[in-house]
């Protein structure tokens, strides 16, 4: 061998050893080079062992989804948990997946609630798991196999988490499991099966957990590994903002939370974070911010059209009680029927529900009393606390029963009125999703510190070893907190995908140019199965990509309810007259779904009764109706000079015929009392003493009283008549 011949080489003879006072320096052996492929071998064992406890995690709570959610996992591509929400989140992603591969520049302008802008902001985004689950595109184009895989995955991604993070707080692997557990199945998050956004709180605690290493001063951690970690900071923080409208607002209080209490630990030991610090925190603030702003201020923009803003009486009633700290759903299989006594007290509704499960609570409390030396656990009881007191709303309640009352100025109340934009939420109870970050993180302190216990336990007579013992000790808790969790079967709902849709949907996709309304015309918080409609209408509308006057969110704008209330009864020949005039070019009616006298007026009316409409095509109780073209609003348009001031009287029992009218007149100036409008802005009321140039009065109205006697008529129909001054 090189090395032994090296060696004998250097070796000294006896004469020479006895010349030499001092013993001879030794020379390094000559080290061969390591073959490339023994340093693959190397890095694909680490790998390895670095990867599959990472996979056996992910399997595992794979598998806790698919058990607490079943038989969800059973039907993903044509079954969803219920209509509603999901109905409207399938649709949500489906258009902003389409959008961001098709048109990212008009993401905002969605099909829906035409003729009107930004309709995609009426309601929550969803934008960040659109983005997470856009992949999924390369394999399917179906939106419920999507929305199934979105939803299903926030479990496990949650978990995964909450599991890091319990890591990062020296818990141990099983209490870091059961931390885990706790954050992603605890009875306060499955009651939110429904809200894919809600769902998507995988991003608090890597938020956390990448705070607390922006702030660590271990000298192993080298400056490359902090800037790493401040981009993944900020892709964290854009993508929790960009999943949940709620989540955006709770981030300015998980982060200035922990920036703040972090800067008083570190006061406490006389330091002060470096400036490299604040600088790397400035640019995942930023970086995330410049994400997160071009939605921020179309949101503004939205909730300033359209006066979006939740009344105080709202949030009251969505605020969670002392009594909600100890209350499940009925859903859930042990805690629903031990707490069913709590939801008896008031008017119930899930939304209020705080409680995570016994022993994640008697955890969590143990977790927060060993732990309070602990920085990071320091943080996590504050934003327990914080979110706790906030989930409580603007009063505070014993119970869901108004009577209950014990205190009316909560800081909830301060933030709904100083706080821009804090007004758009109607939910305090919905901080929840930070009270579990808050009791997890302290549940696996609490876990490891008894496992701990258990394990240096040295009874005088002991059959198994302590390690054991704590092992078992944690492994029986995690099955009670299982336990804990487990719910009935859900009832999966079908929703028909692709082919399977209704061929009205088909036929409307084969049309070269449609504008669609579908009857019966609801609004979201219509009673029973006509609430459901509009989700449909919604949903349905991603399989012809038509725009639709039909919609379904928060955000309703007055000409909505107007059209509403023109259509409640069934169509009349002045609701055809402003279908036309807004553009309509297609009616779609679902007799089956009208029934009644509604349906035969509707009938009669469409069928032979008016030649402002006529059948186009039928699919089984749904007739597609094609809206005459007229040139009676072109002609009206011609007539009135684009510059000229036009007055519109408000003389309208909804508003909705000026409001077409000043859409058709867009061009022009408006003054008018009217707040009924479709897509347009009014220049502003009517001044006593100004002449304007034209007015629309209604046929009853006398044109003097508004200082248009004597003027000339130059166009009318069978609703108004428009006058222009001598």
């Amino acid at each position: 061998m090189v090395y032994s011949a090296n060696m004998e080489q250097q070796r000294p003879t006896t004469t020479q050893s006895a010349a030499v006072s001092a013993p001879p320096r030794a020379t390094p052996a000559p080290t061969t080079e390591p073959s490339r492929t023994s340093v693959a071998t190397a890095r694909l064992s680490s790998l390895r062992r670095a990867t599959l406890p990472t996979l056996a995690l992910v399997l595992a709570y794979t598998l806790l989804t698919v058990l607490f959610t079943w038989p969800l996992a059973t039907r993903l591509t044509d079954h969803i948990p219920d209509f509603g929400d999901p109905v409207d989140s399938a649709w949500r992603l489906g258009w902003g997946q389409y959008q961001l591969l098709h048109d990212p520049s008009r993401l905002f302008d969605a099909n829906v609630f035409y003729p009107y802008a930004r309709t995609y902001l009426f309601d929550e985004l969803l934008i960040g798991i659109a983005l997470i689950t856009l992949p999924l595109r390369l394999f399917t184009d179906n939106p419920i196999v999507i929305y199934n895989l979105a939803m299903l995955s926030s479990f496990v991604l949650s978990a995964l988490a909450m599991y890091a993070l319990a890591r990062r707080l020296r818990c141990t692997p099983l209490a870091a499991v059961a931390a885990g557990t706790i954050y992603a199945f605890a009875p306060l998050h499955m009651a939110h099966l429904t809200h894919l956004g809600l769902l998507s709180g995988q991003y608090f605690p890597l938020a956390i957990l990448l705070l607390d290493r922006l702030f660590d001063r271990d000298p192993a951690i080298t400056a490359r590994a902090h800037w790493r970690d401040t981009f993944l900071l900020a892709l964290i923080l854009a993508l929790q903002g960009l999943s949940a409208q709620y989540y955006a607002f709770y981030l300015l209080f998980v982060v200035g939370g922990f920036v703040g209490l972090r800067v008083v630990q570190e006061a406490a030991r006389r330091r002060f974070p470096a400036p490299i610090v604040w600088a790397r925190l400035f640019v995942a603030g930023g970086l995330a911010g410049l994400a997160i702003l071009p939605f921020f201020l179309g949101y503004r923009t939205v909730q300033g059209d359209y006066t979006v803003e939740r009344s105080i009486a709202q949030n009251a009633f969505y605020s969670a009680n002392l009594a909600s700290f100890f209350t499940a759903d009925g859903q859930n299989l042990l805690w629903g029927t031990l707490s069913a006594p709590l939801r008896e007290f008031g008017r119930y509704t899930f939304e209020r529900n705080m409680f995570p499960g016994a022993i994640a609570l008697l955890l969590a409390t143990l977790g927060a009393f060993v732990g309070r030396r602990n920085p990071l656990a320091q943080y996590l009881v504050l934003l327990g606390l914080g979110a706790a007191i906030l989930a409580l709303g603007p009063n505070l309640y014993l119970t869901a029963d108004n009577k209950s009352i014990l205190f009316t100025r909560m800081p909830y109340g301060f933030l709904y009125f100083h706080l821009p934009g804090f007004d758009s939420m109607r939910v305090p109870a919905r901080f929840g999703i930070l009270y579990g970050v808050s009791v997890a993180g302290l549940a696996g302190l609490g876990l490891t510190w008894l496992m701990g216990k258990v394990a240096a336990w040295r009874p005088a007579r002991q059959r198994l070893a302590p390690r054991t013992l704590a092992t078992g000790l944690a492994l029986l808790l995690l099955v009670g907190i299982g336990a804990e969790s487990l719910n009935r079967p859900y009832a999966p709902v079908p929703l028909a995908t692709r082919e399977a849709a209704p061929p009205v949907y088909g036929w409307l996709a084969a049309q070269p140019e449609v504008v669609a309304i579908e009857l019966p015309f609801v609004i979201p918080d219509h009673p029973d199965r006509l609430g459901m409609l509009g989700d449909l209408y919604q949903y349905y509308s991603l399989y012809h990509g038509h725009p639709v006057v039909n919609g379904s969110a928060n955000v309703l704008p007055k000409g909505y309810k107007a059209l509403w209330y023109e259509l409640r009864d069934g169509p009349t020949p002045r609701a055809l007259s402003i279908l036309q005039g807004l553009g309509v070019t297609h009616m779609v009616v679902h007799y089956d779904e009208l029934g009644g006298e509604v349906a035969d007026r509707t009938r009669a009316l469409l069928d032979g009764g008016t030649a402002q409409a006529s059948a186009a095509a039928s699919f089984d109780g749904v007739v597609v109706y094609r809206l005459a073209p007229t040139d009676r609003f072109a002609r009206l348009r011609a007539a009135i000079p684009p510059d000229a001031s036009v007055y519109l009287s408000r003389e309208d029992p909804t508003g909705a015929y000026g409001g077409m009218l000043g859409r058709v007149l867009g061009s022009n100036p408006f003054y008018t009392r009217v707040r009924v409008e479709f897509g347009r802005a009014y220049t502003g009321p009517p001044l006593p003493d100004v002449r304007y140039d034209y007015a629309i009065l209604y046929q009853q109205e006398n044109p003097a009283t508004v200082g248009f006697g004597g003027a000339t008529v130059i166009w009318e129909d069978e609703v108004v008549r428009v006058y222009r001054r001598q």
